[in-house]
């Protein structure tokens, strides 16, 4: 098990357990369970905020007006984005989205010609952290979005706008550490993303925060910790 799992990536576990392999091999695996139950719970928070974020994106979008044409842009603003959104989001990251719906609809329909890419498509192929760069902070263009069109993403929000902003980055910031596997041997920081994890949830509505709470297994796995 050691030469598999690799020297490298034990050592953390084998500092903790004071180089005692089994204890450092069992502990391993609790990381494995426990990142497992973070991606759980990220796993609907990211589609809790994306969607409600992507809601008052579409009506914002379709308010903006096409300078070359003088006509109203359309609510898909995936597909036609005002030029703020197109900074923000980055237009390489939607297009990136775009190929990787693309590749996923060939794979749903077969080789056929002309497989139509949806919005929904786009949208479950962006990443979380194009939602933490949409919300407010030092820039302009995001304060002037929060106040037209995200703010409205989360109505029961109670806190400053830079407080939900840090929430995002720092879970996103966990999601991160899990996706690449790494130790979650800190489990006050893993706790306190579950703290920010509920407070987002409940800013977009409280009966999110409540459902996802009453399943999540992050709490009873830090408890379990050998």
């Amino acid at each position: 098990m050691t030469r598999a799992i690799s020297a490298a990536r034990l050592a953390p576990y084998l500092e903790v357990t004071t180089g005692k392999a089994t204890d450092a091999i069992r502990l391993y695996q609790w990381n494995i369970e426990l990142s497992a139950a973070v991606y759980e719970l990220f796993h609907f928070l990211e589609v809790s905020l994306r969607n409600a974020m992507d809601e008052q994106l579409c009506a914002w979008n379709a308010t903006q007006v096409n300078d070359s044409t003088g006509d109203r842009r359309g609510r898909d603003w995936l597909m036609d984005p005002a030029p703020l959104l197109l900074r923000l989001a980055r237009d390489k990251d939607i297009q990136e989205a775009k190929r990787r719906a693309g590749i996923a609809a060939k794979r749903r329909n077969g080789p056929r010609r002309g497989v139509p890419v949806e919005h929904a498509d786009v949208l479950a192929n962006l990443s979380f952290g194009t939602w933490r760069y949409l919300l407010p902070d030092k820039d302009e263009g995001r304060q002037l979005l929060w106040e037209e069109a995200l703010v409205d993403a989360f109505p029961h929000w109670t806190r400053g706008r830079g407080d939900l902003t840090r929430a995002a980055d720092k879970v996103l910031l966990l999601r991160n550490r899990v996706a690449h596997l790494e130790p979650l041997l800190d489990t006050n920081s893993v706790e306190a993303q579950l703290t920010n994890a509920r407070l987002i949830l409940a800013g977009i509505h409280p009966a999110l925060a409540q459902w996802a709470m009453g399943w999540q297994r992050i709490r009873r796995l830090i408890q379990a910790r050998p």
